[in-house]
């Protein structure tokens, strides 16, 4: 969760007042502070390899006649931040993306609503798109994240900040990539030493630790009165839970495979193996793990995703500009009385609107895993 200050954080508790602010940044017509707009959203999801995306409703008279002007998608970018009224009269403006334009459309004749509306995505998109003419491989005793950095940096330039949460100083896997550099580049090397690779809120490449229900909770989402749930959906499924993951890798030299095996072992856990829940085992094969320790570390990165009751809630609540895809929240539903069990989740999807009469919508993690390989 982006950090708030102790005045902002109370006021998301109560009625408060919003504002946003949109700075466009054009390579040939300069800078917007504070592009007008009548509506739009930005989402964020962990499960899409874009990570953020959004959408903005804008002033007409911004519709850009020429390529390069500053709603063009030809080069120009927005910083979209949300601004929570505080006590003083003054705004906490919290970023929630720098996005590149990606499309700009209009309706003529103009009957009515006469916005342009513009679609955004996070600069992983430029980076998917910078494919490769032809396979190219991984450099020699270079890291894990040295290579993600490499790779980022050749599509954005040097300026891109790259943010390295993992302090892992893994040796990269001689890899092939064959044309994607983002799915077959950035993430895969991310996956390889169980972390996922992003863009934050303002634009900066993050490189971090799978999140774990283990991770402190960020934020309490509560029903009843005085609470900021106003809809809740819940599914619970055995879908997508697994409590054995067995990843498989190969040697450069030939020799037998390497493969690392995580278990679900725990005493009190609801998908022990070989307890209530059963025995079911999920499988994967990567040319990456060249070593065990990275196949151990693979599947327990996996196993972390895959344990526990896969339970799918899907929210809508006071919108908390701060919440980010990753962040752990306690869920309280007070309207159950003595049967209200506190719930810890990993927010997957967040889709923060632009307006204040709109509500937040949250989705949490139901143990969406990758394709068994």
């Amino acid at each position: 969760m982006w950090t708030l200050s102790h005045d902002a954080q109370n006021a998301l508790t109560k009625s408060f007042v919003m504002d946003v602010r949109c700075t466009v940044y054009s390579p040939l017509y300069g800078v917007l502070d504070n592009l007008p707009i009548s509506g739009g959203v930005v989402d964020a999801d962990a499960t899409s390899q874009v990570r953020r995306t959004g959408t903005l409703q804008a002033d007409p008279r911004y519709w850009p006649r020429r390529p390069g002007e500053l709603l063009s998608p030809y080069g120009s970018a927005v910083q979209v931040s949300y601004g929570v009224g505080l006590p003083s009269g003054d705004f906490e403006y919290v970023p929630l993306g720098y996005l590149s334009l990606d499309e700009t459309t209009r309706t003529r004749p103009v009957i009515g609503d006469a916005d342009i509306e513009v679609k955004l995505v996070d600069l992983s998109a430029r980076v998917a798109e910078d494919r490769f003419e032809a396979p190219v491989q991984t450099l020699s005793a270079a890291t894990v994240v040295s290579e993600i950095r490499r790779l980022a940096k050749q599509t954005l330039g040097n300026d891109i900040i790259v943010i390295d949460l993992t302090g892992s100083a893994q040796i990269a896997p001689v890899m092939e990539i064959e044309r994607a550099r983002w799915a077959d580049g950035v993430e895969k090397l991310a996956d390889s030493i169980g972390a996922e690779a992003f863009f934050d809120q303002i634009g900066r490449l993050v490189t971090r630790p799978q999140p774990t229900l283990d991770d402190p909770p960020a934020w309490r989402i509560a029903t009843g009165n005085g609470g900021n749930m106003l809809q809740v959906n819940e599914i619970q499924t055995r879908d997508q839970v697994y409590n054995k993951i067995v990843f498989s890798g190969q040697r450069a030299d030939g020799t037998d495979p390497v493969y690392g095996v995580a278990v679900d072992t725990e005493p009190g856990s609801p998908t022990r193996w070989g307890g209530p829940f059963g025995r079911k085992s999920r499988f994967y094969t990567s040319p990456l793990m060249t070593t065990e320790d990275q196949c151990e570390a693979a599947a327990m990165a996996q196993l972390q995703r895959a344990r526990g009751v896969s339970a799918s809630i899907v929210m809508k609540a006071v919108p908390n500009p701060a919440l980010e895809p990753g962040d752990v929240v306690t869920i309280v539903d007070e309207d159950a009385g003595e049967n209200a069990n506190p719930s810890v989740q990993i927010l997957d999807k967040v889709s923060t609107p632009l307006t204040p009469e709109d509500v937040q919508g949250l989705t949490t993690r139901a143990n969406v895993l990758p394709n068994e390989s």
